[in-house]
């Protein structure tokens, strides 16, 4: 986390098209991005529970991608928040506090980054540091911050009127299905609740509105690999919007009362982490970044073999890695080669490693992974969405799994961890007969996601010396967990990042940082503040909100309105799914650049910053992919009911 000023009063295609997401990676640092996914309705949101004198929240409607509306509010009708400003750098929180493993009526204080006394009762203001602190009454539930364990952060800016799979969404057999659709051809897809769905990771990525997506996403954070040859090239390096697209991520995570997110992001950026925590990087204000990630699978031997060296050596103490995503007979094997893609066989399965998705495994796949110590971190939303069906999640508590929850990104999954756990909860209801009680899910989106990510002595409790990591919701205490899973942005009234307040109701300003200030938002009819940039110029971490929603907006638009040159301009060889446009990918150079003299229609440009190939002949025009869909407007930070 980078310091607020306080008051005193990708991957390529190639890997896109057989991963969850993004690359692997070797060393400490995260992997990169690549794609995920989803389509078909969902279920709708859980009713919110009742309030102190008034009706129980409706339930959300099913979202078209597949997550379940936004749900209601706690049903809670508790007074509004108030404040009492005293020191920037303390806070005396009054409320219900969920811990996450109980809950009672009492006080967090908190002196700077740190928890120093979380109580029942009133005695935690008796404290010596609690003199002269910010105390502010919320009227409602304290809790910690949410952990997402899983998320494709520089996806956030799409939603599901981005990309959803182009499916058909009837269907009888799965001839309905193979013949609806060519993406279903070689019986791809199955019928499942008479909806097409896919049947395995490795076959979404494949689609051409998908990849068109991915361009967008790829050409904005100028990857290294895999940009169209039509993006512009003003979003060359210092032109990227790589950090405004990791901070969209990260605004979405932290109105919904998420502090810490696996975003993926690949390659790390000092800009990174100034909202809530990307927990993969080292920018994560925690000291140190000993967090692996995959979303390819198989990793390959070199990467999973250095996974395992750095287990032995504590330079990984967690690994999470994307597998078993899918309902064929493929699917299943993929927990077998996990085993044996290291020397020795077996070094991944280890307390360390969280199997994300699960979704072909059974009893046999979660006992092995429980007499190891792994873990698991579910998405059901997407899963749902993608291919009608998720994770065996009572297997895998029969089993004795730790389980966590991520809303795996905004297309189909979740709009954000709340979302997601209102899924959850519908999900559990409908097909599970209840299993899962409020409380489970609360811990499992705070408690475990700590421990998923070996932060369990830092995040994902109140407890003395934990992080200041906090959320309020609106709840007269006598249903907390079910205030928690009926909350959303609007009815959020407070989140604290590393004991700095960046959101809330706009009651509460004061508690946010002076310098630079906080912006004013609306929140689906509800006056709240926000506050995004700091006082300093490096790094872009003095972009407001109204900034970095400006600039995403307009590149959205600006790649939307690129124009197709004339077929003749490709000497006409451009096939019927490809249309004709110039290459202004990369930077074109002086001709003596190159070791060859272009041919005709071709130019020396600079396709890669270094190397001995940097220098190519490239054509001035490229047959790319028919462009056919547009990805402007932004998509909300929160799509209201």
């Amino acid at each position: 986390m980078h310091g607020h000023s306080l008051l005193v009063v990708s991957l390529s295609l190639v890997f896109a098209a057989t991963a969850c997401g993004g690359g692997d990676n070797g060393g400490g640092s995260s992997g990169g991005t690549g794609g995920q996914q989803d389509g078909g309705a969902g279920s709708g949101g859980s009713a919110g529970s009742a309030g102190s004198g008034g009706s129980a929240g409706s339930g959300g409607s099913a979202g078209s991608g597949g997550s379940a509306g936004t749900g209601g509010s706690g049903g809670s009708t508790s007074p509004d928040a108030t404040l009492q400003a005293g020191a920037a750098d303390r806070f005396l929180l009054k409320g219900t506090v969920v811990t996450p493993d109980t809950s009672y009526v009492g006080e967090v204080l908190v002196e700077g980054d740190t928890i120093t006394c979380p109580a029942q009762g009133t005695s935690c203001e008796g404290q010596s540091g609690a003199s002269g602190a910010t105390v502010i009454t919320t009227n409602g539930v304290i809790a910690p911050g949410l952990i997402d364990t899983h998320n494709h952060i520089l996806f956030d800016i799409f939603n599901n009127d981005d990309w959803v799979p182009h499916l058909p969404t009837s269907c009888n057999t799965v001839a309905d299905c193979n013949s609806g659709s060519s993406y279903c051809s070689d019986s791809k897809c199955d019928c499942i609740d008479n909806v097409c769905r896919y049947t395995n990771h490795n076959q979404w990525p494949n689609e051409a509105e998908y990849s068109q997506m991915l361009d967008y996403k790829q050409c904005l954070e100028d990857a290294s690999q895999g940009k169209p040859w039509w993006c512009p090239q003003k979003y060359d390096e210092a032109g990227d919007l790589k950090c405004e697209l990791d901070k969209w991520g990260e605004l979405k995570g932290l109105v919904a009362g998420t502090t810490s997110i696996v975003g993926l992001p690949g390659t790390s950026s000092n800009c990174f982490s100034s909202l809530a925590r990307s927990i993969d990087v080292t920018q994560n204000g925690l000291g140190a970044d000993k967090i692996q990630t995959s979303a390819l699978f198989p990793p390959s031997s070199i990467s999973a073999n250095g996974v395992c060296k750095n287990f032995t050596s504590g330079k990984t103490d967690a690994y999470l890695i994307h597998c078993g995503e899918g309902v064929d007979t493929a699917a299943p094997t993929e927990f077998d080669k996990l085993k044996t893609v290291t020397t020795p066989d077996g070094c991944l399965y280890a307390p360390q490693t969280a199997i994300t998705h699960s979704t072909a495994f059974g009893p046999t796949e979660f006992a092995t992974m429980a007499k190891h110590g792994m873990k698991l971190t579910w998405s059901p939303a997407s899963n749902v969405a993608l291919y009608g069906k998720t994770t065996d999640i009572p297997a895998a508590l029969d089993a004795g799994l730790e389980i966590s929850l991520g809303p795996d990104w905004s297309m189909g999954g979740s709009q954000d961890l709340l979302d997601e756990l209102r899924f959850a909860d519908n999900w559990d209801n409908t097909h599970w007969n209840n299993r899962l009680s409020p409380k489970d899910l609360v811990v499992m989106a705070t408690a475990n996601g700590a421990d998923v990510l070996a932060r369990s002595n830092t995040l994902g409790s109140i407890k003395t010396g934990y992080k200041a990591d906090l959320f309020v919701v609106g709840g007269d205490g006598t249903q907390p967990y079910a205030d928690i899973l009926g909350a959303n942005p609007h009815s959020v009234r407070l989140v604290m990042v590393g004991g700095k307040v960046l959101y809330g109701d706009d009651q509460l300003e004061a508690a946010g940082p002076a310098t630079p200030g906080c912006e004013k938002i609306d929140m689906c009819g509800r006056q709240k503040f926000i506050c995004v940039a700091e006082a300093t110029t490096s790094n872009k971490l003095d972009e407001t909100f109204a900034q970095i929603k400006s600039r995403l907006e307009t590149a959205l638009t600006d790649l939307d309105n690129i124009q197709e040159l004339p077929a003749a301009d490709c000497n006409n060889s451009c096939s019927s799914s490809e249309r004709c446009y110039p290459n202004t990918a990369y930077p074109q150079v002086a001709a003596t650049s190159c070791s060859a003299t272009c041919t005709s229609g071709a130019k020396c440009y600079q396709r890669y910053k270094s190397g001995s190939n940097q220098f190519q002949c490239l054509p001035v025009n490229e047959c790319s992919p028919k462009r056919t869909e547009k990805f402007a407007p932004l998509a909300p930070v929160f799509a209201c009911p």
